[in-house]
């Protein structure tokens, strides 16, 4: 598939207030990419936020794309409630921690479970 017929795909899909966007990077590689606008979670300023880039294949087909799509929306949208949901005033939940740091928490075994 052309980087021209997943985008006539994409155009068919519809989610309110995202506009959803196939593009091909300096590589030569195909993404689709959801953009709406919200405020900041620090700032507080509206301002356009954009998801992660999704990689398309040209092997992919019609309903891969527009699953892919779909998920771009999903993952956006669990993103987006990372960053909202707070607990006594943080992010506890945020999808911005460093790896390396949760992996640490991990490792010192801070664990909140049942006796």
């Amino acid at each position: 598939m052309t980087i021209e017929e997943m985008a006539s795909v994409i155009a068919d899909c519809r989610f309110p207030d995202y506009q959803l966007i196939v593009t091909r990077d300096g590589r030569g590689e195909i993404y689709l990419q959801g953009f709406y606008v919200e405020a900041d979670v620090k700032t507080g300023f509206l301002d356009r936020q954009a998801t992660r880039r999704w990689f398309l294949s040209p092997a992919m087909t019609k309903s891969e794309i527009v699953q892919t799509a779909f998920k771009c929306i999903l993952t956006s949208a669990e993103h987006r409630v990372r960053e909202w949901f707070h607990y006594d005033g943080h992010a506890v939940y945020g999808p911005h921690f460093d790896v390396d740091a949760l992996w640490e928490l991990c490792e010192r075994g801070n664990l909140d479970k049942r006796a």
